[in-house]
């Protein structure tokens, strides 16, 4: 397999009162195709900037990230969109959907910044029924618990197909039950071929994962499991 994304001496500082403070802090990080990659790590360990830094939602003070070769901010704005969009599915710490519309207006909404594929709304359909809430595509936001807006959220997520996920605590708000069946899902998915990165604090959902790699990020540093630093799979 070969690698889907490379990050290489990445850093990240955000001004504080009297220091800048480095949320990441010279990471290299290699990612194979078909990986399942956990990052564990408390709040505040960086582990979401590192998301963010990853899906080119956030530009590195120094270093690289390159997803299969190409270097993020090396592309104008445009192509750096349309990568996102067509590449990267993004499950947030927050579900972050439009009151305003419906479960499936929001889960179709990443299509319209794309060329709508045919069938869309079929997959759709697919998609909240494997995470359980077939029921509710007419429903709004409001009229949901937050269990059920995360997995709308991750229904999203999984609209344009992507190659990759990047997932922040995607199960933060499920009961037992609904979170065994979302990391099923993923598992399904990574089988499929699309690469998972989960950042999370809770190191049971690491364990629950076959396959899994899992890193540990601390104050910015990010290290193998075993403490070494880290590069894998390189």
């Amino acid at each position: 397999m070969s690698a889907i994304i490379r990050c290489e001496n990445l850093v990240k500082s955000y001004p504080a009162d009297t220091r800048p403070v480095s949320a990441v802090a010279n990471v290299n990080l290699v990612v194979e195709r078909e990986d399942f990659l956990v990052i564990l790590g408390h709040s505040g360990s960086g582990k979401t900037t590192l998301l963010s830094l990853i899906g080119g939602l956030t530009a590195p003070d120094s270093g690289t990230v390159l997803v299969d070769g190409v270097e993020n901010w090396q592309q104008g704005d445009q192509a750096l969109s349309v990568m996102r969009n067509s590449r990267i599915g993004f499950i947030f710490q927050f579900a972050s959907l439009i009151p305003t519309l419906t479960v499936m207006e929001n889960i179709l909404l990443p299509l319209s910044f794309s060329q709508r594929p045919a069938g869309s709304r079929d997959l759709a359909e697919e998609i909240l029924a494997q995470v359980g809430l077939a029921d509710k595509a007419g429903s709004l936001p409001a009229q949901l618990s937050g269990g059920q807006q995360r997995r709308i959220a991750i229904a999203r997520a999984f609209i344009n197909c992507p190659d990759i996920i990047l997932a922040d605590e995607p199960t933060g708000d499920l009961d037992e039950e609904t979170e065994r069946d979302i990391l099923q899902l993923f598992r399904r998915y990574n089988k499929n071929g699309v690469t998972f990165i989960v950042v999370t604090h809770n190191s049971e959902l690491a364990a629950s994962q076959e396959r899994a790699r899992v890193l540990m990020m601390r104050q910015g540093v990010l290290t193998e499991q075993d403490g070494e630093a880290g590069v894998a799979h390189a």
